[in-house]
């Protein structure tokens, strides 16, 4: 039985240094047949790739909420025409996760 206050750091790009904390809750006897690691659940969507750390990605939120300005509009733009900071996509976060823990990232 894991301590329910077990946290893991994880550092994502070292260049922006995007940390991660992982809450571990629970911890069973690995099978063959059952996967390595699971994503529960999360928060916020994850910032767009190269968006230039925590400082570039605040100005990224700042300038979509200016979509009229010309700003606004190249930010949407380049990622995608749409970003919802606040949505957090379980099944996307497993599939890296599941990569991640299989050893097959890239």
């Amino acid at each position: 039985m894991l301590n329910p206050d077990v946290r893991l750091r994880y550092v994502y790009d070292f260049g922006d240094a995007w940390q991660h904390v992982i809450a571990l809750e629970d911890s069973v006897p690995w099978q063959s047949s059952s996967t390595l690691c699971e994503m529960l659940d999360g928060a916020s969507a994850c910032p767009p790739e190269d968006v230039g750390g925590v400082p570039g990605y605040l100005h990224f939120l700042e300038a979509l909420q200016h979509s009229y300005s010309d700003e606004g509009r190249e930010a949407l733009e380049w990622v995608g025409q749409q970003f919802d900071p606040q949505h957090f996509d379980v099944r996307g976060a497993n599939a890296a996760v599941q990569r991640i823990c299989n050893n097959l990232w890239g």
